[in-house]
């Protein structure tokens, strides 16, 4: 996947993390919102609370293609979890997939398709009921004779931390989220329908209920045969974590606390395991990552002057070494091989 900067206020890119009016013309270009530009690497700076700085991989500006942007009016894609700030929670799917897959490997069948039924669904919908609850809706669709326009239903974990991040920092017009696992719509067992007065009638009929006023396009499924399965999508995503994350491993206990929260923005929207050009994003994980990417990284620290077998597997001898780089070039040192640290390599 191709690391892009998505312009999403009208800003200015700097030479200087500074304010514009300190710099001369050369050393500051305008961009307007809805920009893209193609990135060959970024460093997220320790020193810098607003600022990324950024090395673009086909454009320049006054002859100069490293940047400073400012954070608040930038996107980077893909980015983590924290950083999103857009407000549909469509950009988080790459993760949600891999969290909706676990939950399935812990308890197969637990959440299926519904998208087979006679439905419209949101651009951002995941189209996941528990068994009970899709059976119940099939069964109200069929009774209304008409087809039914989903807004939201199952909503993974990263997408509430998405909208709870929203809620906390007062964008989209966010006015109350629940915390994640909080939400019905982590259950399996609730959607949203602009239409509540016409459907109400018909789910009413197979278990499901209105809500009330206070949330009216809301409806959940009350009757037989549901599981409360809200702490398994915490532990779902804990263990998906862990998996990538060898010497950062978290409880694997369902509860939502500081800890996990942590991880969580801190996870790539796209998902783990993903690649930026032809590299990957190196973790260690279990299995060991294996390939010619790895072999790349291992031969460009040993021309960095540093020692490090070249065998193709990113195991612990290796990420060690590449703590020992990023700690030289003042990068964040936790053994992960993503933008900024493939652009300190050469890449």
């Amino acid at each position: 996947m191709t690391l892009m900067l998505k312009i999403v206020e009208n800003t200015v890119l700097k030479q200087k993390p500074v304010s514009s009016s300190q710099l001369s013309a050369e050393d500051k270009h305008s961009l307007q919102r809805g920009t893209e530009l193609e990135l060959h690497s970024l460093d997220r700076l320790q020193e810098e609370k607003f600022y990324i700085r950024v090395s673009l991989a086909k454009e320049s500006f006054q002859g100069k293609n490293t940047w400073y942007a400012f954070t608040p009016h930038v996107q980077v894609i893909p980015s983590m979890v924290k950083e999103v700030q857009s407000c549909s929670t469509e950009i988080v799917k790459g993760l949600d997939r891999q969290i909706i897959a676990e939950m399935n490997s812990i308890v197969p069948g637990i959440l299926v398709s519904f998208d087979d039924l006679n439905v419209n669904l949101g651009p951002a919908v995941w189209p996941y009921l528990q068994p009970p609850a899709k059976r119940a809706l099939e069964r109200a669709i069929a009774s209304a004779g008409d087809k039914m326009t989903i807004t939201s239903a199952y909503r993974t974990i990263a997408q509430q931390q998405i909208l709870y991040n929203h809620y906390k920092s007062r964008r989209c017009n966010i006015t109350l989220a629940a915390r994640p696992s909080r939400s019905n719509h982590q259950s399996g067992l609730a959607l949203d329908t602009p239409y509540p007065s016409f459907w109400g009638k018909h789910l009413y009929k197979y278990g499901w209920r209105w809500l009330g006023p206070g949330d009216p396009v809301h409806f959940d499924y009350k009757g037989s045969g549901r599981r409360d399965i809200r702490s398994l999508s915490v532990r779902a995503f804990q263990r998906l974590w862990n998996k990538y994350n060898l010497n950062d491993k978290i409880a694997e206990d369902g509860a939502y606390g500081s800890q996990t929260a942590i991880r969580l923005n801190n996870s790539p929207i796209e998902g783990f395991g993903i690649t930026i050009g032809e590299f990957r994003v190196l973790r260690l994980s279990q299995p060991y990552m294996q390939g010619e990417d790895v072999r790349k990284v291992q031969n460009a620290l040993v021309k960095a002057g540093l020692t490090v077998e070249i065998d193709g597997f990113y195991g612990p001898g290796t990420v060690a070494i590449v703590k020992q780089f990023q700690q030289q070039k003042g990068l964040t040192s936790d053994g992960v091989v993503g933008p900024a640290t493939l652009g300190k390599l050469g890449f």
